[in-house]
């Protein structure tokens, strides 16, 4: 072979290659940065894009005139001809899309297209005399050339013609506005948007809305798929067993299975072509070939559910495993540590959803270990083996079909996100309805709404129904369109390989080989979709799980906060000014002490603050102004967990779990026996009460504790609180709902517990309160009088409107 005749072969070879690899890494790179579409008017990107189409499908069709030098066509020719009608067609099918698009790939392309003809052009045409000489293929080279240098002229031309615009129409001071040269907003419409993730286009709550919003919104901040993905590397690090030394080392295993099962989708199609040519080798000879269908049995025992694939499924299962916990235990636990402005707004439906669909990331590890890494594999190993067993044609024929698969299964993919992102808000939807109407099932029996709750449930179901439906429409109809591409591909290629054997170029084993061996190009093949699929599913189902970790709390301990030393007791509010809404001040300069062992009542009407300063106290929420300190420490500068832990508190509304009484009780101090529950129980006057009930100390109360009266209810509350043995007490509204003789019970009950303790009472019965040490008068987030009962009566101020005004009313009920 001469000089000239193997740098002509090798220009063959590298020619689609280098084109197909510039495009690919162009558009690659595009794709990540999230790049935009040139700005310009409508028509000119239109009038670009017509021209291009044509010039760019005049390329791919003069490539189909090619005529070869020789009778027989080499390998080289094949992939030269073949790959350059593929990857020009395939650029001229992505222009038929948006008359916007992103050029410097196509330019790229263009020009080394231009730059490897020409080379081809002049090795093929000067003589060994150093004389060119022109023939056919020569003049269609030609005619390549000059499209392909038009194509890369008129983008160039354009863009120095829109940067010179762009120059001479910028302001002297630098504006950053659009100029006349940039797209209308109405334009937006065409640009890339398989560049950004899809967006549902359905009706959704605001909610949710306002979730894609921030992530349409960090995604474009970002800059890059790949800042963008940053964020999600807290959700692979739960996925991976990184800290489960037996999962570690089924991840180990299963690396080694993976690659000997990708031997196996080797070895098993060969040993039957081997098995083939050794049977026709011995046709009527009577001679069995054992050894070879010995090892071909081998391998299909070690490929089958009883072989490899066993060992996969023993190692897979702790893999997912420690995955489901990891993410369902961390999720759980960020939720219970969030602060009380978070659960104030919560919707308890939504988060349980976000948690679940979540912990569906355990895929994660499998998709992979198990998806991708051999989807890579083994499209690189089937092309080289293809080209191998026959020529380079077949291996065209699989890469045409995968490029075609994956076109299909990409489009399909972005509808189905589309309709998978509504299917997951009906979910959810469906699910909020039922969780609301169960939950509140005593106001829809008082208001007699329950067929009205009926009708909005059977619409959530009837609507995710059609959601779901729509989803899974888009879904099939894609399949059914790739699988129809990989039976094409499969005939071509199997009539192409036939051609080959009946001509004598292979052996007939090499036919069973590929036909055999086809199933297995098609898994990568069908990979590569479903894992595009799989991602986008897995992103769109942990967008909420992530935006919900990446909520932080707003009240936190600080670096240097060190455990509260609680020495007396005594609590100092010192101009403490905070605001639910920065538009309104809910406390404004309220200062306070309360001394070690004193009990101190906030009265007042509803809404003046009362609560809130308790709240503050307990730090659900950090003061905007001033400070609290207990015993002289900051408790900001304390931790959270030691500042709560001196604390017994009865709320205004309390809640139980659907356990026993006694466990109930018993929560507030696990390590209580069962007779100092009865002891908090009889001191909060509900021991008598309890013991009459068919299970006494073991009966449930239901959820949230709705088998108890009001009473019963509070007074459980207040046994937890005795039980707790705390430093300080604070009592919401604890006697709001008892009937007089057991408020007597209970304030004999609270006189013990308060005893050497701190206590706290908001209270509107002022008949609760009379006896505290001080009693501070809460209006509009002020304290306006402070002092004893006498003190304040003494004044004849606020307090003692309020006094005459419960007055008047317990003299009209009697």
């Amino acid at each position: 072979m001469s000089s000239r005749s193997l740098a002509v072969q090798v220009l063959h070879w590298i020619t689609p290659i280098a084109i197909g690899t510039t495009y690919s890494i162009a558009r690659l790179i595009a794709f990540c940065a999230l790049q935009k579409p040139s700005r310009c008017s409508r028509g000119s990107a239109k009038t670009r894009q017509i021209v291009s189409v044509v010039l760019s499908a005049t390329v791919s069709l003069l490539f189909q005139f090619q005529e070869p030098e020789q009778q027989d066509v080499t390998q080289d020719i094949q992939v030269y001809v073949g790959g350059s009608i593929l990857i020009w067609g395939t650029m001229t099918i992505n222009l038929l899309g948006k008359s916007k698009h992103i050029w410097y790939p196509y330019l790229a392309a263009w020009i080394i297209g231009a730059l490897l003809e020409t080379c081809v052009l002049l090795v093929k045409g000067l003589s060994g005399s150093g004389k060119f000489y022109l023939e056919f293929g020569a003049i269609l080279q030609i005619c390549r050339i000059v499209c392909l240098s038009v194509l890369a002229g008129s983008v160039t031309c354009f863009k120095l013609a829109r940067l010179r615009a762009d120059e001479e129409h910028r302001p002297l001071l630098g504006s950053h506005g659009r100029t006349h040269e940039d797209c209308s907003s109405a334009d937006s419409a065409d640009e890339d948007d398989d560049l950004l993730p899809a967006q549902d286009e359905g009706e959704c709550s605001d909610q949710t809305k306002e979730l894609k919003e921030k992530h349409k919104k960090r995604l474009q901040e970002s800059g890059s798929w790949m800042a963008y993905l940053k964020d999600f590397k807290l959700l692979a690090k739960l996925a991976l067993p990184s800290e489960d030394r037996s999962a570690k080392i089924c991840l180990a295993i299963l690396v080694v299975v993976i690659l000997a099962d990708r031997a196996l989708n080797l070895l098993v199609p060969r040993q039957l072509g081997i098995i083939t040519d050794k049977l026709s080798s011995v046709h009527e000879t009577g001679e069995i070939p054992f050894k070879e269908i010995g090892l071909w049995m081998l391998y299909v025992w070690l490929g089958s559910y009883a072989g490899l694939h066993a060992i996969t499924q023993f190692c897979q299962l702790p893999i997912e495993q420690y995955a489901y916990r990891k993410i369902g235990t961390t999720a759980f636990g960020h939720i219970m540590n969030l602060s009380m402005d978070f659960h104030s707004n919560k919707h308890s439906g939504e988060l349980m959803a976000a948690i679940g669909q979540g912990q569906h990331l355990y895929r994660l590890c499998d998709f992979m270990f198990l998806d991708v890494g051999p989807m890579i594999f083994d499209l690189i190993i089937a092309m080289v083996y293809v080209t191998l067993l026959f020529d380079a044609s077949i291996t065209l024929i699989m890469i045409l079909v995968g490029v075609g698969y994956t076109c299909i299964g990409t489009k399909s993919t972005s509808w189905a996100v589309q309709r998978r992102r509504r299917y997951n808000q009906a979910q959810r939807n469906e699910s909020k309805v039922q969780n609301e109407s169960i939950g509140n099932w005593q106001t829809v029996a008082h208001f007699n709404m329950t067929d009205h709750e009926c009708a909005q449930y059977s619409k959530a179901v009837d609507e995710h129904n059609v959601a779901r439906g729509r989803y899974y429409m888009a879904h099939f109809a894609g399949y059914a369109a790739q699988n129809l591409v990989l039976l094409l591909g499969q005939l071509s290629a199997a009539l192409l390989a036939a051609y080959r054997v009946s001509r004598g170029a292979a052996p007939v084993g090499n036919f069973i080989t590929l036909v055999t061996y086809w199933r297995t190009i098609e898994a990568p093949l069908t990979s590569v979709t479903f894992s595009v699929r799989q991602l986008s599913q897995m992103l769109i189902d942990s967008e909420r799980l992530l935006e919900l970790l990446r909520t932080q709390p707003s009240v936190v301990d600080r670096p240097e906060a060190e455990p509260l030393r609680f020495t007396e007791g005594r609590v100092d509010f010192d101009r403490v000014g905070f605001s639910y809404d920065t538009r309104k001040a809910s406390l404004d300069n309220i200062s306070f002490i309360a001394e070690a062992g004193k009990t101190i009542a906030l009265v007042g009407e509803t809404g003046g603050g009362k609560s809130t300063i308790l709240k503050l106290l307990f730090r659900y929420y950090d003061v905007s102004n001033g400070s609290i300190k207990i015993d002289g420490q900051d408790i900001r500068n304390v931790t959270l967990n030691s500042l709560r832990a001196a604390f017994g508190v009865v709320p205004q509304d309390p809640s139980l779990f659907n356990t026993s009484i006694m466990e109930n009780v018993r929560y507030a101090r696990l390590e209580a026996t069962d007779e100092d529950v009865k002891e908090a129980c009889r001191a909060a006057a509900v021991h008598d009460r309890i013991i009459s009930f068919p299970d006494g100390y073991q009966s449930t109360v239901g959820e949230r504790g709705v088998k108890l009266s009001g009473g019963e209810l509070q007074r459980i509350a207040i046994a937890r609180a005795i039980l707790r043995d705390p430093h300080i007490v604070l009592l919401d509204e604890a006697t709001s709902m008892v009937d007089a003789e057991t408020e007597a019970a209970i304030q004999k009950a609270f006189k013990r517990l308060a005893t050497g303790r701190t206590t706290f009472v908001v209270a509107h019965r002022l008949s609760t309160i009379q006896d505290a040490d001080l009693i501070l008068v809460v209006q509009d987030g002020q304290i306006v009088e402070r002092g004893t009962h006498e003190q304040l009566y003494a004044l004849n101020g606020k307090y003692t409107r309020l006094w005459s005004k419960q007055l008047s009313k317990q003299a009209a009920q009697v």
